[in-house]
């Protein structure tokens, strides 16, 4: 049986070429939910308790909907990823008060990442997309993990509002700064990079320091956040590609195709080849 919103912290909507989600332009209730926008490319146009707002290319909008929203329109070439929080969600995180000031006496911001922070974003709403897609499988669906990305997803607001306005809205402390700094450089990296030291070095911090910061925001050590990711990436590679388990061992740079049908097993308790046959399209 596949949770529903209310077990879960989020919904996902993937809007785009290929796309095999229902686009559902009627009304949606939405009482006290958190929307978070990233339009990759094109334009569509939706409704927000009564009030319209254009999205457009490169935009990430945040908006709270206090009612209701639908989507009212967008065009055959739009790229979009809409993610529906639950307020209770919001609550939870460490920015909860900072974050309600910010957004819900705003309604809606709409923010401008640079080329780093939309290649970060993409790679968050893809991870979302990713794990929302396999909630109706308890062997493949990890709710903390999904959790932990609508986690990054709010920070990643929170660091692009603060960095937007210029006004220091959001109050983050010196160990949060870092895990959101060790969070963006994951997603820019983990294909390549897999240690610790890594990214300890590249934020000018000892390894134990950065190990303590993450665990302590996210509730995961720096090896646990490392291996969901690269964990999710390769179930994406094994599902949606016909590349061979070696191609993917190299992509995803472990050094042999032995090392990394280990690593998949020790987190997934499933070989490769196991998993691309009982869940490949």
């Amino acid at each position: 049986m596949e949770p529903t919103l209310g077990q879960m912290p989020a919904e996902v909507l993937y809007i785009g070429s290929g796309s095999d989600d229902a686009i559902m332009t009627e009304r949606i209730v939405s009482p006290g939910c958190f929307l978070f926008i990233f339009v990759k490319a094109g334009m569509f146009t939706l409704k927000i308790d009564g009030k319209r707002i254009s999205c457009t290319s490169g935009e990430f909008v945040v908006a709270v909907s206090k009612q209701h929203h639908e989507i009212l329109k967008y065009g055959k070439k739009v790229l979009c990823y809409i993610v529906k929080v639950q307020w209770q969600f919001i609550m939870g995180t460490k920015l909860f008060f900072n974050f309600i000031e910010a957004f819900v006496s705003s309604g809606a911001v709409k923010l401008f990442p640079d080329t780093f922070d939309r290649a970060v974003m993409l790679r968050i709403m893809k991870l979302l997309h990713y794990f929302y897609g396999t909630r109706s499988s308890p062997s493949r669906f990890s709710k903390p993990s999904f959790a932990a990305a609508v986690s990054l997803l709010v920070l990643q607001a929170g660091w692009q509002y603060n960095n937007s306005t210029n006004t220091g809205a959001l109050k983050y402390t010196r160990k949060e700064s870092l895990a959101m700094q060790f969070l963006k450089l994951l997603m820019q990296h983990f294909r390549k990079e897999h240690a610790l030291k890594f990214y300890a070095d590249a934020l000018f911090v000892t390894a134990g320091y950065l190990n303590k910061a993450v665990r302590e925001v996210t509730g995961k050590t720096v090896g646990m956040c490392i291996a969901d990711v690269i964990t999710s990436e390769a179930k994406y590679l094994l599902e949606t590609s016909d590349d061979s388990i070696e191609s993917i061992s190299e992509q995803l740079s472990f050094g042999s195709s032995g090392s990394f049908s280990r690593f998949f097993k020790k987190h997934t308790t499933m070989t490769p080849n196991a998993y691309r046959r009982d869940y490949q399209g």
